[in-house]
């Protein structure tokens, strides 16, 4: 059962600690997905494979991602948001324990127990986000919290090169594990207060596949999930590769790649509050989602003409700018569900639109790997995979078409 509950129902203290709560769990979920990315190089290395394969392994993870999103809804009813993020964070830190085992098949088991953790993170948090956004400040509440994925991303990038390069990758995984622990024991005391509104009889059996069935039932959900898809897969190819394009096409160090990666993450995190506040004064989500798929469009476009000889301030601001757009959108797109899901049903739209979000991420990288085949190149693949975003932008465009229908 969704709450429709007042923001003032919520104190002001704990709306606090509760997106603060949110927001770490999904640091930890990012984190964990991109620590792998952010270490290609060395763990490739190990196993004898070229850094394009660290795609296969982001692909697993959000089989696992998709694989959850089909009952999310229901296991933020049953056991509440809170507990959620807590089943989240526990199960993040064994899979990051068990990625941590040099061998394939622990690999594998753990990177599908990152995305069934970052599968059920999105949907609790929008539950409780919605207890405390108002229709006026709706996409920066959503916003703020989804600077969760780009800070963990930021986080990767910091923390496991230094680690990897220095004691060994494996112990990256094993920082991160701690970490996600440590979460999951802190936000013990936001439980009692916010999962008061937990059915404990909400049945699994078969309603799995509902919250898919209730989004593919609303065409401007359709729509926006398809734009969704497009973009995700963009971006987790930029997330994927960023590092890899850094150290193999522009000769930089892997730590120097980490840092890189983690300033193209600041610049999320950044677009997502800076966007959430635009598409608030605009009070049009949808085209501020146009805005920002163009301008990435063009920061793709310019990556295709660096070398290793570019200088460094070209390579930066050009990982900026995609970084501020291509991970910058989600905030937006977030909110703009919960303005198009009826009352009450804002968990099971979220759940179910992000199906098709997993869906763009586990194929993203698959794309941009075909693409990599043609091309040879890490740049110039950008550029081309940047056509994925004109798709989403045309799915926009109608979804923007039918709410003036709407209107009128």
């Amino acid at each position: 059962m969704e709450t429709t509950e007042s923001p003032s129902e919520v104190p002001p203290r704990l709306r606090v600690f509760a997106i603060a709560g949110v927001t770490s769990v999904q640091v930890m979920a990012t984190m964990a997905v991109v620590i792998p990315a952010s270490i290609a190089p060395e763990i490739t290395r190990e196993f004898g494979f070229p850094s394009s394969y660290v795609g296969y392994q982001v692909s697993l993870a959000y089989v696992g991602a998709i694989l959850m999103s089909l009952a999310a809804g229901l296991v933020v009813r049953r056991f509440g948001a809170i507990r959620t993020n807590q089943i989240a964070a526990l199960v993040l830190f064994v899979s990051m324990m068990t990625f941590a085992i040099p061998h394939l098949v622990p690999m594998v088991i753990g990177s599908l127990g990152f995305g069934i953790a970052y599968g059920i993170t999105n949907p609790a948090a929008s539950h409780v986000m919605m207890k405390i956004a108002s229709p006026t400040n709706r996409n920066l509440i959503f916003s703020i919290k989804q600077t969760g994925q780009p800070l963990g991303g930021v986080l990767a990038g910091l923390m496991a090169p230094p680690i990897a390069v220095a004691f060994g990758w494996q112990w990256s995984l094993v920082a991160g594990a701690l970490l996600a622990l440590i979460t999951m024991i802190l936000i013990q005391p936001l439980r009692a207060p916010l999962d008061s509104d937990r059915d404990p009889t909400t049945r699994f059996r078969g309603a799995v596949f509902k919250d898919v069935r209730y989004m593919l039932g609303y065409p401007r959900l359709r729509l926006l999930a398809f734009a969704a898809l497009s973009f995700s897969a963009v971006q987790i190819a930029l997330m994927a590769y960023a590092v890899t394009m850094l150290v193999e096409d522009l000769a930089y160090t892997l730590v120097a790649a980490g840092a890189g990666l983690a300033a193209l993450q600041v610049a999320g995190v950044i677009g997502r509050l800076g966007w959430g506040v635009a598409a608030d004064r605009s009070g049009n989500g949808g085209m501020t989602l146009v805005v920002v798929a163009v301008i990435s469009i063009i920061a793709a476009l310019v990556t295709a003409t660096l070398t290793a000889s570019s200088p460094t301030w070209l390579v930066l601001g050009t990982i900026v700018v995609f970084g501020f757009t291509a991970v910058g959108w989600n905030g937006v797109f977030m909110a703009e569900i919960a303005r198009l899901a009826p009352d009450g049903m804002i968990g099971s739209a979220t759940g179910g639109v992000l199906v098709a979000v997993f869906f763009g991420v586990m194929i993203g990288p698959l794309i941009f790997n075909g693409i990599l085949n043609v091309y040879e190149s890490y740049t110039v693949s950008f550029a081309v995979m940047s056509v994925v975003s004109g798709i989403g932008i045309l799915a926009i465009l109608r979804l923007m078409m039918l709410d003036q229908r709407k209107d009128t």
